[in-house]
């Protein structure tokens, strides 16, 4: 199956150039466009203007292929080109555009003044103001000359004065600057000269990268007669600066590294200075833009290879554009029979399910991201999604928009039981079934029958039990047919085992009692009702050792005040023989309640000796 593939190439902003004609153009992922080109190279070299934004990347990446051979070599105004220029020039830029500050900084230049018939030849001494002969007319300057006999004279400097230098170097000074300043007001490209040792003139092909936007895909998908059809559109726009004619355009995708190269820029090395020095700023030069124009033509042949790590596209077609112009046009096309699914992810609890596309890549090699647009007959547009980049042979659920005709009602249920239980080594070992039914409630579209697709999502640890589904990536996947207009139910039904292990010595009476309702061996729940009545008679015992212990210390309490009492007294009074008597009596309590504690100790002793004797003969 051919699937169609829509590539949206992004505005590209390549050079102008004004020897050279552009014959192919490679368009990547990367923020990259690579441009084969080709030239004559004449004796005087073959002309290029690049853009600023993009000279380092023309430096880095440039290739020459010269059938005459030779030594090639590129020049071009630097980054400080004014700067160096002036530097050595006897006067400043900005005097080259006054005329008083000119020829104040060249004084001592020979110069040749004329006006109104009146020549005057000598060497500057310099400008200054004199008194205008025109009423109103205000800023007048005078120019004073000395002559070689060591005259000076002095000339008015209006719209009749006419100044020659009369030395050629100063002439060639003057050209040197304005040259400079006008490279300088050609900020955003700049004059690249291709030059060679070999002088004869000839052809030649020339291959560079430059910055460009990463280049796009859009989709549309439509109902037809025969299914869903799929058809995708590049958009291109030639801002290169000339026309492209039958140029070749190729597409391509892959994980290439681009690193942004600083050749053009100067670069000063760093050295310790005796006052700190701010260093210069530049700013980054701004991306180009992409735009996007569409228009329905026919779709475009195309030939596709594909490698380890990239894929490309070439349209087999020359492609003609203007430059400044915009085109679209079709690229692949592929009719889906079965592509179209109402589906609905369970977990979500949504009303609705959704409006998607069941897309698998049935190409050898990937296919770019885009936008999708999908239209349906009688509806027409149907919603946007995003297609992301598949590889060979993956698949991908596109969702578009929800399906309001079909209600569905989610609900969970849970139940637990115990499945296995045994004792090893003291332990309980006890095995519980757990079991989650989902139920989905789907009320039919009521103007036609559906199929519904539905997503139920897997969960780790957890056996799917319900027949009838088919493992899809992350989720199993169910079809049920819904009549229209009718209630229609799934029941999806998974489940899993959990292991609890439970030292029985450490249970007290309550918790064997829990465990001895459940389980499902009679031996295992014979154990545990004697463990539990073992251990109702622990916990009695204990409560009747507390009461003893509590019970004693009141009794010392009152023996201990009466004791007290009599040795104060000191007599022999009837009272004294009566609370005598009491002590004595109070003794033998204690000795009775010591001996009723002891016996619950021991009997605590043996309860813990059978408790032990249960578990190890159940082993």
């Amino acid at each position: 199956m051919r699937l169609l593939l829509p590539v949206l190439l992004a505005s590209v902003a390549l050079p102008a150039f004004a020897d050279t004609q552009i014959r192919s153009v490679t368009l990547s992922t990367a923020g990259l466009a690579m441009i084969e080109a080709e030239g004559a190279l004449r004796d005087d070299g073959l002309r290029l203007q690049i853009r600023r934004a993009d000279i380092d990347d023309f430096l880095k990446s440039l290739r020459l292929s010269d059938p005459g051979g030779g030594v090639p070599m590129l020049s071009m105004t630097g980054p400080g080109g004014v700067q160096d220029v002036f530097a050595g020039l006897p006067f400043a830029p900005d005097d080259l555009t006054d005329l008083r500050g000119l020829l104040d900084a060249m004084t001592g230049a020979p110069v040749t003044a004329e006006r109104r018939g009146t020549t005057l030849d000598g060497a500057v001494m310099g400008t200054r103001s004199v008194p205008c002969t025109v009423d109103g007319q205000t800023g007048c300057l005078a120019l004073a000359l000395r002559s070689d006999d060591g005259t000076i004279r002095q000339i008015p400097l209006d719209e009749a004065t006419e100044l020659r230098f009369a030395d050629d170097s100063d002439r060639a000074a003057m050209a040197r600057g304005l040259d400079a300043l006008r490279a300088a007001s050609r900020a955003l490209t700049l004059d690249v000269t291709l030059t060679s040792t070999v002088t004869d003139p000839r052809e030649v092909t020339l291959g560079w990268l430059q910055p460009a936007p990463i280049w796009k895909t859009a989709w549309r998908a439509e109902d037809s007669a025969d299914g869903l059809v799929l058809t995708g559109w590049a958009v291109i726009e030639n801002t290169t600066g000339q026309d492209w004619d039958g140029v070749e355009l190729t597409l391509a995708k892959g994980a290439v590294q681009a690193l942004q190269a600083q050749l053009y820029d100067r670069l000063e090395a760093t050295r310790k200075l005796a006052a700190p020095v701010a260093e210069p700023a530049f700013a980054a030069a701004p991306m180009a833009r992409g735009m996007m124009f569409e228009a329905e033509m026919d779709v475009a042949a195309t030939t596709m290879d594909d490698g380890d790590s990239f894929s490309r596209f070439t349209l087999s077609t020359p492609v003609t554009v203007q430059a400044g112009d915009m085109i679209s046009l079709p690229f692949l096309r592929e009719t889906l029979e079965d592509a179209r699914l109402t589906l609905y992810r369970g977990g979500t609890h949504a009303d609705h399910p959704m409006i998607a596309l069941d897309i698998t890549n049935p190409l050898p090699l990937r296919l770019p991201a885009g936008i999708a647009t999908l239209y349906e007959s009688g509806r027409g547009h149907a919603g946007d999604a995003m297609i992301p980049e598949l590889a060979p042979g993956a698949r991908e659920l596109v969702e578009f928009a929800r399906d309001t005709a079909i209600r569905v009602h989610e609900d969970l249920r849970e139940t637990q039981s115990l499945a296995q239980a045994r004792v090893v080594d003291g332990v309980l070992v006890a095995e519980e079934r757990i079991e989650r039914r989902s139920i989905y409630r789907i009320e039919g579209a009521p103007e036609a029958a559906r199929d519904l697709t539905i997503l139920h999502p897997l969960r780790s640890g957890w056996d799917m039990m319900t027949e009838g589904g088919e493992t899809w990536f992350d989720a199993t996947r169910f079809t049920v047919a819904v009549p229209a207009g009718e209630i229609v139910t799934q029941e999806v039904v998974e489940s899993r085992v959990t292991a609890t292990r439970i030292a029985l010595l450490d249970l007290g009476s309550d918790a064997l009692g829990h465990w001895s309702a459940r389980v499902p061996d009679a031996d295992l729940t014979r154990l545990l009702v004697q463990m539990q009545e073992l251990r109702e008679e622990e916990r009695d015992l204990a409560r009747e050792m507390a009461r003893l212990t509590a019970q004693e210390a009141e009794l010392i309490a009152d023996q201990d005040r009466l004791v007290g009492l009599i040795v104060q007294l000191g007599d022999d009074s009837p009272a004294t023989r009566d609370r005598r008597a009491r002590v004595d009596a109070i003794e033998a309590e204690i000795t009775a309640g010591r001996a009723q504690r002891d016996a619950a100790e021991d009997r605590l002793a043996t309860i813990a000796r059978d408790l032990r004797a249960l578990l190890r003969d159940a082993n």
